[in-house]
Parts: structure tokens; sequence; C-alpha cells
């Protein structure tokens, strides 16, 4: 029997990813060579030196505004820009401009957008606030203007007949009508945000990342260890209470 298109299908993908790891000297093994260093690390890790747990709180108090705010700018912006993107709504070259802008938000991940904004605005939580801004009112707005356009035509129809604006068929029927997946889209930006603002500290905007970073650089892993351990404990509570409430609001 010949072999079907799937099957050649598989087989180039399965080629592409070996070429794509000789090309980049992927060796998955270098993780067993190098397991006593694994060792070492985590060994070090483990020994928690709780005497910065000052500092702990004062950076993850920060890094929950940062994803608060953050989270808060960029969907309450992503709200408009989305409902002048969706093609049934907007005319199409003011569709086209606001689909085109939401997509270079996107396609920019936060640690990139925090780079450039350190620059502009300085150092400190404010770049890192406007980098998850950017970023979460592009992934929301991409969001929002599929569900625009998926809502009830008939809807549209009957207001388009009634002799309703743009902007009254926005105010009375699209807004209504993705109440809902607004609330359980800004759950779960609320979540991711705090995942983003995480790292962000990485290049100094801000929030928790900054102190994991200088404490593992400078090899004082016992003292990284508290920070990871806040983030971890913070986020994963996050995404358990998110998810509770996703799932009351889609019920009710």
């Amino acid at each position: 029997m010949n072999p079907s298109r799937f099957q050649y299908t598989w087989i180039a993908i399965l080629l592409i990813i070996i070429g794509s790891s000789v090309h980049l000297g992927f060796n998955p093994l270098s993780i067993i060579d190098d397991a006593d260093n694994s060792a070492v690390i985590i060994g070090e890790l483990l020994e928690f030196d709780f005497s910065v747990w000052d500092k702990v709180l004062f950076s993850l108090i920060e890094t929950l505004e940062m994803a608060l705010i953050g989270s808060s700018i960029g969907f309450a912006l992503s709200i408009p820009a989305a409902l002048l993107a969706a093609r049934n709504i907007s005319p199409s070259y003011v569709s086209v401009i606001f689909r085109s802008l939401l997509g270079i938000l996107w396609s920019m991940p936060p640690l990139l957008w925090a780079i450039l904004l350190v620059v502009v605005v300085g150092l400190g939580p404010t770049a890192g606030i406007f980098a998850i801004s950017l970023y979460i009112m592009g992934l929301s707005g991409k969001y929002l203007y599929e569900i625009y356009e998926s809502q009830n035509v008939s809807a549209y129809d009957a207001m388009h007949v009634l002799g309703a604006t743009r902007m009254q068929i926005a105010k009375f029927v699209t807004i209504p009508e993705a109440l809902p997946h607004m609330g359980n889209q800004y759950l779960f930006l609320l979540s991711y945000s705090v995942r983003e603002s995480s790292i962000l500290g990485l290049v100094g905007a801000g929030g928790i990342g900054f102190y994991i970073i200088h404490h593992l650089e400078s090899l004082n892993y016992g003292k990284a260890a508290p920070f990871i351990l806040a983030i971890l404990a913070v986020t994963l509570g996050m995404d358990y209470a998110s998810t509770k409430l996703r799932k009351k609001l889609v019920h009710n």
C-alpha cells in the first residue's frame, strides 16, 4: 500500500525537526551529562534563605500591582479597538488599520516591549505596566473582534432596518452580547499578566524578576529560592481562582 498524503506530511515534519535539531546542535543527552551540576544547583536552591522575606513581599506586591494595572488598561483599550477592527461593524479601511495595529501589539511579547519601554521611560514598574498594557491590548483586541464578528447577524440586520447607527449597534447589541466573554477573558488575562510581570524585572522593568536574576547571577541560589517559590505559589493560586471564577461566569 502506498503511503498516504497524511503519512508523507508526518515524515516531512519529522525530517524538519531532525534537521532543525542538527542545525541548532541540540543534544538532549547533555542534561544527563550535566546531571552533577544540576544536582548541585537544585540542592542550593532547596537551601531557602528566608532572610530576604521583606523583599519577597515587597516585590510580589509590586508584581501583582503591575499585572492588575497593566492588564486593566490593556483590556479597557482593547474593547473600542476591537469594535473598530471588526469587519461587521467598521468600514473596511478602518478595520484594516486597527487589525494591523492589534496584530503588531500582539506579535511582540511583553519582554520585548519592556526592553523598548525601559529605554523610553527608564527603569522601574512604569515600563513594565506599559509593556503589559500594550501586549494585553493586542491579545484581547484580537480575541474580542473575533467574538464581535461571530455574533448573531439577524440582530445587526434588524438594527440596520430600524436606522440605527454603527455606534448604536455597538452599544445595544455588540457589547451586551459579548459581556460574558469579556468577563471570562479579563480573568484569564489577569492571571496571564501575573506570570508575564514576574519576568519583566529581568530587563529592569520592575517586579519580582529583578531580584531573581540578581541573586542567580550572584550565585546566591538560596536567596533566589524564596522569590521563585513566591511567584510559583501566587501564579498557581491565581490560576486556580480565575478558573473557578470563569466557571461561575459561564454557568451563570
